[in-house]
Parts: structure tokens; sequence; C-alpha cells
């Protein structure tokens, strides 16, 4: 550059956002010029379990709305998070990814990736995939798992989060892959690419951890509201429309939502994940953990 060229804005930005990240990495004993490979850095994380990063488990990005509903396409737009008056967003550009199938597809792909240092690549076949996600082997699902692993890859998800590591910048939930067909052109093996700086948001344990075999068998309203349990400590009290808002869901009546609600808490407490969880007069969902 020239002397007296005045250096872009944006391209200062970038390179402030960066630091403050490479920071946040060296405070929790991670040195941000090092690989990362999450089973190493994480060594509490075991089989049985699949993980979810506290600002991703608290937020919209996974809706729970009514399969009926056409998927929206989103650009740029900001998402509902929890904790957004605490200086937390994302802004999400994409088509909408659901808890019914997308959610569940990406936790395990991440189970797969915590086997290698984040931004090698891993492989797995469609079949593999179907199997560890407790669905039926018939090429319904399959074409379902295809056509999820195309979203979660074409999409970008910017976490600004203003007391930790500031912004995340833009991650696509896969960073890239290629794939094998089979003699039909279907899919059938991947090699899958997750982006470095994914972790920026499970540093410092800042991520939650589900029972796979638990959590999996929940329905998609019910399974954000484990989001919601399991990434606190001592859940507050939620507020019905708030839960709502988490969910994505456009149901139109108070009536509807509260239905919908109290048989998600009847699933949580079935489950095991919490002992008590139940929604109130106050319209709020309370939940006791002993």
């Amino acid at each position: 550059m020239a002397t007296g060229e005045k250096v872009p804005t944006d391209q200062i930005s970038g390179k402030f956002d960066k630091l403050r990240r490479d920071a946040y990495l060296d405070k929790r004993g991670i040195d941000p010029h090092q690989p990362f490979q999450l089973d190493l850095l994480l060594p509490d994380l075991n089989d049985s379990q699949r993980f979810i990063p506290n600002d991703y488990a608290r937020s919209s990005l996974f809706t729970a709305r009514n399969k009926r509903e056409a998927r929206r396409v989103l650009q740029h737009e900001k998402l509902f998070h929890l904790h957004e008056g605490q200086g937390i967003s994302l802004v999400y550009t994409g088509i909408e990814l659901r808890a019914e199938d997308d959610e569940l597809v990406w936790l395990q792909i991440m189970h797969y990736a915590k086997h290698v240092p984040l931004g090698e690549p891993f492989e797995f076949s469609v079949k593999d995939l179907v199997r560890d996600l407790g669905w039926a082997k018939n090429g319904r699902y399959y074409d379902k798992v295809r056509e999820s692993i195309s979203r979660l890859k074409a999409n970008e998800v910017l976490v600004l989060n203003d007391k930790a590591y500031g912004k995340s910048g833009a991650i696509s939930l896969i960073d890239k892959y290629s794939a094998i067909n089979d003699a039909e052109g279907k899919l059938t093996q991947y090699r899958v690419w997750v982006d470095p700086n994914l972790i920026v948001l499970f540093a410092g344990n800042t991520f939650t951890n589900h029972s796979w075999e638990t959590y999996r068998s929940l329905s998609p309203v019910a399974r954000r509201l484990a989001d919601y349990i399991e990434s606190h400590k001592q859940p507050f009290p939620l507020k019905l429309e708030r839960f709502r808002e988490m969910c994505g869901s456009t149901s139109k009546t108070v009536y509807g939502w509260r239905r919908t609600a109290r048989e998600a808490c009847a699933e949580i407490e079935a489950s095991g994940i919490a002992k008590c969880v139940q929604l109130h007069t106050d319209d709020s969902i309370y939940v006791v953990n002993e």
C-alpha cells in the first residue's frame, strides 16, 4: 500500500475482530495459531452425547415451525436470541433451518468432526449418518439427509457477543464438502470440512451437551425447550411468548401455543431432562432440576 493511502475501514475492523477472538482464545488456554481438535480441547465429551454452542441453543437458528409451512429464505436477518439485551445477537443468511432435521444432522456431523482438527476433512456415508440419527434406512431419509447437508452448507451465521469474543465471523455450519455419487447420481459418501472459527463458540465450555438417545427422540418443540433448559445451570422462568420466538413458531393463537408448550413440558419431564417443567398461569415455563 502506498504511503499515505487510507486503509479501508472494514479491513481495520476485520483485523481488530481477529485480534479480539485470538485474545479470547488465549485467555482460555487455547493457542489461536494451532489446530483445534474438539475431543482434545474438551476431553469431557463422550460418544453418548452431542453438543451445541450455547449461542446457537438459545436462539431461533433452528426453528420448530409446522413442517407444512414452506421454509423461508433469509438475507442478513437478525434472529431471536434469549440474551439479546445482554449484547448477544445472531445474523443469518440462507434457507431456514429446522429442529426436526437440520439441528440433528448438524449435531451428528459435529460429533464426527470432533475427532479431527477443525478445518481438516473427515468422511462419512449417508447410510452411516441415517443410522446414527436413528432414522429409517430408506430412500426418503437418505434424501432428507442430503437436502439437510445442502442447507447446512449454503448459509452464513454471524454471532455478535459483546461480552466475550466480539464477532464470530461469518461461518457456514458446514464450510464445504465433496461427495461421491452412486450409479443413479445420488450422493452416497461425503468428505466435509468445518470452519476453524467455530472454536470461539466452544472455548470456555460455552456449549451444551445433550444425551443423544434422549434428545433425538423428542419432538422439535420439546427439543428447543431442552436446548433452553440444558444450556442454563439454573433456568429462569421462560415467558411463553419468548419461547414461541425461540422456536420461530407462527402459531396464530395463544391458546394453541399454550397447548403445544404444555405438551413439550410433559415430554421433557417424561424424558428425565428435568424433574418438573410446567407452564404456570402467568404464562411462564418454570423448571425444577432437582
